[in-house]
């Protein structure tokens, strides 16, 4: 989770994380849920459509973003998985604001 880490603290601003951040918790089957505020950031207004991930390892992963929010549900041992693929996401929107794209 390096890369999300590194993200929301660049978006901390002494206001951005006072209204928008990140939420962690776990699920019942069993996994992770991840919601990441992204308005106000390079990644407002990006649509990514919900889409699922069968990983290499065995794992899963589903991810999309309304523009508001990027969201992530996977397996136990795939919060790296997310963490890359917001990253990519991430680069592939940097200071363009808006777009419409998927990872």
């Amino acid at each position: 989770m390096r890369f999300i880490q590194s993200w929301y603290a660049s978006n901390c601003d002494g206001e951005w994380e006072h209204e928008f951040g990140i939420k962690l918790a776990t699920t019942d089957n069993p996994g992770w849920h991840i919601r990441i505020d992204v308005s106000e950031t390079d990644l407002e207004g990006v649509v990514v459509p919900r889409e699922r991930y069968d990983l290499p390892d065995g794992g899963w992963m589903i991810a999309w973003s309304d523009g508001d929010a990027f969201q992530a549900a996977c397996g136990p041992m795939s919060l790296r998985d997310v963490d890359a693929l917001f990253e990519r996401l991430a680069e592939e929107h940097a200071g363009d604001g808006s777009d419409e794209s998927s990872p």
